[in-house]
């Protein structure tokens, strides 16, 4: 980060290798540039990366399609820095971005920093999430407030003391790390105005709504002591709206009555 912080970047990738090589570029134009670069292969394919950055990364290959929580941890347990920057194969930093969040650790000791997402799309970029504000136990428990895999740079140590990425939870992974690190009490600083471009593309984000429910009901059961009654339903109703958008009619009927129940409950409490 400075002379006095390390940084390594933790790259998880799954057959995207052409999104990976503009990926990795985007990490060796930083200003300030990571002392190290791993890039854990998770896919069933072989990863070729041109000569220019063949030469300068880390490249490993784990068990094809274990998941993108398993190679971040592998990719960590590798890193030999005092920070950890995570980004994913198809998302970009600006050239700044590891400047800004080098500098906001320099002066302010920070052990976990989240910067803003903004969505790019057919070459124009407009904001996604930012987490202003918005990062808390409460809003975590029931939503991801911004917690993502590129926007996050966590001390290689409290990452490791926080039990890492959650293998079960995907891909609720991301805000159940967060989540630990708060209720670990340390501070989660926000960079505002501090950006990761989350690229759109034909083949990403697609999570299959079975997947995707499978990843809240784990994160329900395993948080289910933290959230109060409103919260632990909201988690519920959103797995039978991923259901029913699945197909699932039943689903949709309990999700009509569900919903009601809570425009009830918050009338008479």
């Amino acid at each position: 980060m400075t002379d006095k912080y390390t940084i390594s970047c933790v790259i998880p990738t799954c057959d995207r290798n052409d999104l990976l090589i503009e990926s990795l570029y985007s990490v060796m134009n930083q200003t300030h540039k990571p002392n190290e670069v791993i890039v854990v292969n998770n896919g069933g394919k072989e990863l070729v990366l041109p000569p220019p950055l063949a030469k300068m990364i880390e490249v490993h290959n784990i068990i094809p399609y274990a998941g993108v929580a398993q190679a971040r941890n592998f990719g960590a347990i590798l890193s030999s820095s005092d920070y950890l920057a995570f980004l994913d194969d198809d998302d970009l930093w600006p050239e700044d971005y590891l400047e800004k969040v080098s500098k906001t650790v320099a002066t302010s000791n920070a052990k976990c920093v989240i910067s803003r997402m903004d969505k790019l799309e057919n070459g124009k970029t407009s904001l996604l999430k930012n987490p202003l504000g918005q990062i808390t136990i409460n809003n975590i428990l029931v939503r991801n407030p911004g917690c993502g895999g590129p926007n996050v740079v966590v001390d290689r140590k409290l990452f490791f003391e926080s039990g890492g990425y959650d293998p079960k939870l995907p891909p609720s992974e991301d805000k159940a790390l967060i989540l630990e690190i708060l209720l670990k009490d340390v501070q989660v600083t926000v960079l505002p105005e501090n950006k990761v471009y989350v690229r759109m593309h034909d083949n990403n984000r697609l999570t299959d709504n079975v997947k995707l429910n499978e990843g809240i009901y784990q994160f329900t059961r395993k948080y289910r002591h933290l959230m109060n009654h409103e919260q632990y339903i909201f988690n519920v109703r959103k797995r039978m709206l991923n259901a029913y958008n699945d197909g699932n009619l039943l689903s949709g009927i309990k999700y009509y009555f569900v919903s009601f129940y809570i425009k009830i409950f918050r009338f008479i409490r």
